[in-house]
C-alpha cells in the first residue's frame, strides 16, 4: 500500500467515527439533545386589538388642504353638496402704447372681446350635457367669503351658459358661432387637462376703467345627473386667465392690444359646511382631515420575533361619503416625528406608504399592509411608532394620483374608544427559536 493510499483510509475511518458519534444509530433519526432546538419552527398568527391608542383626527375647521389653497377647484352639484367656483383677476393698464414706432399712449376703450382660459383636470364622463354657467361677482371676494354671502350673485341669469359636451363634439374643438375652443393639453402630463378658451363680449364682461379692468367671476356646473368637475387653480401653475383684446383710439383709428392678467385669487364655496370631527377617525373631505394612530407593540413581539406580515384593520363607523359610484384611497404613512396635528411625513424611501381602496356608499372593513413599518420599528428604535391616515385619489385615464383635497369624499373609522370596533393589527410572525443548552 502506498503512503497516499494509507492516508485516505485513515481519513475515511475518522469520518465514519464522527457520523456514528453524532447519530448514535444509523437507522434512526439523529439525536443531539444538547444542541438541537427543543421545538420546531412555526408561524404565529394573532390579532392585536388593544395595541393602538391615543388615536385622533385633525383638520377641521381649518384643514391640511383648504379651498383657497388647493391645487384644484371643485365645482359640484350633488345631493350632498353644492359647490361653486369663485375667482378674481388682476388689473390691467388703463393706457397702452398705441403705435410701435413711438411711446404715445392712449386710453383703453370698450374691449373688442374678452377670452377666458380654463383647465379642466377631472370630470365625470358619464354625466352628459355638462354646462358651465358664468356669473359676475363682487370684487371684494376673498378667502373669508362664504356660500351664503354669494347667494344673491348666483340667483340671477348667468352671463354665459356653455355646453361643454357640445363644444367637445365640434370639429377641431372649435365653435365658429361662439368663438369657443377646446384642446387637450399634453404638456401637463399625466393629468391631460382639457384647455378651454371661452369668448365673452363687452356686455358680458364690461370694461371698467375705475376698477382697472378687474373682474370677478363665479362658475356653477350642471348636467343631466348630479356631477362634479375639478378645475386647475393658480397653485397648480395652470390657473384660469383672462385676455383683454383692448381697443385704443389712434387718431380716429381703432387698434387692438392684448393684455392677459391671471387670477390673483381663486377658491370655491360650498354648502352645507363639512361636518365637525367627532370621536371617530376621519380621513379626507374638504377641508381635508387626517388621523394619527399610535401603536404600542408588545415588547416580546417587537424585540424577539421575525415579523412576516402585518395588516392594519380599520372598521368604518358609517358608509364612505361622496359621489355615488366614486372611490378613493386611504394611504397609511410613517411620520418623521410625532407632533400631533403637525406631524411631518417621513421622506424615507424604505417607508413608502401603502393604501387601500374605499368605495363611496360602502361600509366594508378596510385593511392596509403595514409590514415595512413594523419591521423598520424593530430595526430602528428611534422611529416613532405613529402612523398617519390620509386620502389620495387617482385619475383613471392618466394612471396618476392626486393628493388629498381633490374630492369631497371622506370616510370615518371607529377609534380606540369604540370597544369591539377599534383599529387592530393582524400579525404573522416567527417566535424566538429556543435552542438547547450546549
Amino acid at each position: 500500500m502506498t503512503r497516499r493510499g494509507g492516508r485516505g483510509v485513515w481519513l475515511g475511518a475518522l469520518g465514519a467515527l464522527v457520523v456514528l458519534a453524532c447519530t448514535e444509530k444509523l437507522t434512526a433519526p439523529g439525536q443531539c439533545p444538547n444542541f438541537c432546538p427543543t421545538t420546531s419552527i412555526g408561524l404565529t398568527d394573532v390579532i392585536l386589538t388593544s395595541v393602538i391608542g391615543r388615536d385622533s383626527s385633525y383638520g377641521r375647521p381649518i384643514g391640511y388642504v383648504n379651498p383657497f389653497g388647493d391645487t384644484i377647484l371643485l365645482a359640484a352639484t350633488l345631493p350632498t353638496v353644492d359647490s361653486r367656483l369663485i375667482m378674481r383677476f388682476r388689473p390691467v393698464a388703463t393706457r397702452a402704447i398705441i403705435a410701435t414706432s413711438d411711446t404715445t399712449t392712449g386710453p383703453l376703450l370698450a374691449p373688442a372681446a374678452v377670452r377666458m382660459r380654463l383647465h379642466i383636470v377631472r370630470r365625470d364622463t358619464a354625466a352628459h350635457n355638462l354646462r358651465l354657467q358664468f356669473y359676475r361677482l363682487p370684487l371684494a371676494i376673498d378667502s373669508t367669503t362664504t356660500f351664503a354671502a354669494l347667494v344673491d350673485s348666483f340667483n340671477v341669469t348667468p352671463v354665459r351658459n356653455i355646453n361643454v359636451d357640445s363644444l367637445l363634439a365640434q370639429a377641431g374643438g372649435f365653435d365658429s358661432v361662439t368663438g369657443d375652443s377646446v384642446t387637450v393639453d399634453s404638456v401637463f402630463t399625466p393629468l391631460r387637462r382639457l384647455v378651454f378658451a371661452f369668448k365673452f363680449d363687452s356686455l358680458q364682461i364690461p370694461w371698467s376703467p375705475a376698477d382697472s379692468g378687474k373682474v370677478a367671476l363665479g362658475i356653477r356646473v350642471t348636467a343631466d345627473v348630479p356631477t362634479t368637475v375639478a378645475i386647475a387653480s393658480t397653485e397648480s401653475g395652470a390657473g384660469a386667465g383672462i385676455t383683454w383684446e383692448s381697443r385704443l383710439d389712434s387718431a380716429g383709428t381703432f387698434v387692438i392690444r392684448k393684455q392677459s392678467p391671471g387670477a390673483e385669487f381663486d377658491s370655491f364655496v360650498f354648502d352645507p359646511p363639512p361636518p365637525a370631527l367627532d370621536s371617530n377617525l376621519t380621513v379626507g373631505g374638504m377641508p381635508s382631515a387626517r388621523s394619527l394612530l399610535r401603536v404600542d407593540l408588545p415588547r416580546a413581539i417587537r424585540d424577539s420575533t421575525q415579523i412576516v406580515r402585518a395588516t392594519l384593520i380599520l372598521v368604518p363607523a358609517v358608509a364612505a361619503q361622496g359621489v355615488p359610484g366614486d372611490s378613493f384611497f386611504v394611504a397609511v404613512n410613517q411620520v418623521a416625528a410625532d407632533f400631533g396635528a403637525k406631524s411631518p411625513l417621513s421622506s424615507s424611501t424604505a417607508l413608502h406608504p401603502d393604501s387601500a381602496t374605499v368605495f363611496v356608499g360602502k361600509q366594508d372593513t378596510v385593511t392596509v399592509e403595514v409590514t415595512n413599518f413594523l419591521r423598520a420599528w424593530q430595526n430602528d428604535t428611534t422611529i416613532p411608532r405613529t402612523l398617519l391616515l390620509r386620502q389620495v385619489i387617482e385619475l383613471p385615464a392618466a394612471g396618476s394620483r392626486l393628493q388629498e383635497g381633490a374630492t369631497f369624499s371622506e370616510i370615518r373609522f371607529y377609534s380606540s374608544r369604540a370597544p369591539g370596533y377599534s383599529p387592530a393589527l393582524q400579525l404573522t410572525y416567527i417566535p424566538r427559536y429556543p435552542f438547547g443548552t450546549p
